[in-house]
């Protein structure tokens, strides 16, 4: 039981944290229940122990393991201008960038549509060092 849990430990160092520590989670438990084994009662304690670790750790470890290893993502800056609104400063085309203002800044834009000076545009997304957007339309003002 020890040199199996040896060589899952020695799988995950190689695969590295892709299997989520389970590897060495269950090496581990197979390691202390082999030397319980060997230093106290023979191969029955060590089957006994490494079930009753094994069903603890998938019933309670397994989830804190995995909820310590969620990588959660936060938006940088560039990330935050999706959505924002803006004018446009220089004309864009499908084929040529321009510029868009947004929060008092210049940000090179692409679209798929024909834009032109001053026309109110909001960001779709961030490709690369170009925002790409697209025409948002002005509120028509009703007559009486």
């Amino acid at each position: 039981m020890v040199i199996a849990g040896l060589l899952m430990v020695m799988a995950e160092l190689l695969m590295g944290i892709q299997t989520g520590f389970d590897l060495v989670l269950g090496g581990s438990i197979l390691i202390i229940s082999g030397f319980a084994g060997m230093l106290g009662g023979g191969w029955q304690l060590s089957i006994g122990l490494a079930i009753i670790m094994s069903i603890v750790y998938i019933a309670y470890g397994r989830g804190l393991v995995k909820s310590k290893l969620i990588i959660t993502t936060t938006h940088t800056n560039i990330d935050k201008l999706i959505g924002q609104k803006g004018v446009v400063v220089r004309s864009i085309t499908p084929d040529t960038a321009g510029l868009v203002r947004l929060m008092d800044e210049d940000w090179r834009a692409v679209s798929d549509e024909v834009l032109y000076e001053k026309d109110r545009v909001e960001v779709v997304t961030v490709e690369g060092v170009s925002l790409r957007v697209q025409k948002v339309e002005s509120p028509k003002s009703s007559k009486s």
